[in-house]
């Protein structure tokens, strides 16, 4: 099937059943091939084309579903389901998720979820980035990564949203991240997200790693210790963050394409710094107290998965949340990684979402995983 061409982009060709390249209309017979012209007002231009519960058909103006059981000259109908769009100048293929197929709106500030609702008997189109809007800046590439349950979107100004998507629990999470160059493109590969990035010494073709708490990060090793580390030629000039043998040691600068430590280490991980930072949703407080009343955070439980490292500021600034216990190793090493809960006093009154109630802010590199956090509230009454 072929949907679109230069003079024609409102037309399509499927090919005679069993024989891929033959186009040959013949005389309109059921094994024979099928042309024809989405007819609409608005002269659409078919942008891509997914094979989902129907055909399904992306245009400029809208979308559409061919039909047919089985699909013949003769029993063919086309039917126009929504009136989105898709942006003309430039192609983002839309992608399957969960049986939705998720594209970009004309208008580059919205995520479709295009899918089939057995109770109307029809397609919806509903949007994903209602909450999200200041995170979509007109997208030129997607992709979903099954095994993370994250949808990659890669946007116009260089940045990268995500969104942790799970349709049977209708959730999708919407989170921005900016790196110290520009997302250009992403796809998915044996499994492994690959992006696109142009970075001050050119353009490089990195992947997704969730144990490397770096950006543009190498890991590299050595039978014998070692203090001087080459294979950064990527990061060269570039003020990087280290980590030797499991331990956050001082950040140096990358010179003919090495580092040199301080000690001898028989491992390193050298990358670029970032920091991540997570803020709460404004605090739903009971009704009656008015549309923006104070209130003051008492407590923050936090429950976390092997995590070593943790910032957070409840009040007074960003500090260090204790992670060892009693009998942990000596002082001078990274702390083993934590998984529990860890409870935190907060301090002063808040109004309005600009104040949230705790903040986490970190650009260590070690593990943070955080699952859940739970905050006790007195509000002014």
């Amino acid at each position: 099937m072929i949907g679109g061409s230069r003079d024609l982009p409102n037309a399509l060709w499927f090919s005679r059943s069993g024989t891929f390249f033959d186009f040959d209309e013949g005389e309109g017979l059921d094994d024979e091939a099928i042309a024809f012209r989405l007819a609409a007002n608005d002269d659409p231009a078919i942008r891509a084309m997914v094979s989902g519960h129907n055909l399904q058909v992306f245009t400029s103006v809208g979308e559409w579903v061919v039909t047919g059981d089985p699909l013949t000259p003769t029993n063919l109908q086309v039917e126009q389901q929504s009136r989105i769009g898709s942006p003309r100048d430039r192609q983002v293929p839309p992608i399957n998720v969960d049986g939705a197929t998720l594209f970009v709106a004309r208008n580059g500030r919205e995520i479709r979820e295009f899918v089939y609702t057995s109770i109307e008997d029809a397609y919806q189109a509903a949007d994903l980035a209602l909450l999200a809007r200041h995170l979509v800046v007109d997208p030129v590439d997607q992709a979903f990564d099954q095994s993370r349950r994250l949808f990659l979107l890669v946007m116009a100004d260089g940045s990268l949203a995500t969104i942790a998507i799970y349709r049977n629990a209708d959730i999708a999470a919407w989170s921005l991240q900016e790196t110290d160059g520009r997302f250009l493109s992403v796809a998915i590969l044996d499994g492994q997200a690959l992006l696109l990035v142009a970075r001050t010494n050119g353009v490089f073709i990195e992947r997704l790693d969730d144990s490397l708490l770096l950006d543009s990060g190498r890991r590299l090793s050595s039978p014998q210790p070692s203090q001087l580390w080459e294979g950064c030629d990527h990061l060269e000039g570039q003020e990087v963050a280290v980590v030797a043998d499991e331990q956050v040691v001082e950040q140096t600068t990358v010179t003919g394409g090495a580092i040199l430590l301080a000690a001898p280490a028989r491992s390193v991980v050298v990358g670029l710094p970032y920091k991540h930072v997570i803020e709460p949703m404004p605090a739903v407080l009971a009704a009656g107290r008015g549309q923006d009343p104070a209130y003051r955070p008492i407590r923050v439980s936090l429950r976390l998965l092997a995590t070593q490292s943790l910032h957070i500021d409840t009040g007074g600034g960003l500090r260090d949340l204790p992670l060892r216990t009693v009998g942990d190793a000596a002082m001078d090493s990274s702390p083993a990684p934590f998984t529990g809960d860890r409870s935190v006093r907060a301090l002063g009154w808040r109004r309005g979402a600009e104040q949230p109630p705790w903040r986490i802010e970190q650009t260590t590199p070690l593990p943070c995983t955080l699952l859940s956090v739970t905050t006790e509230v007195k509000v002014n009454s």
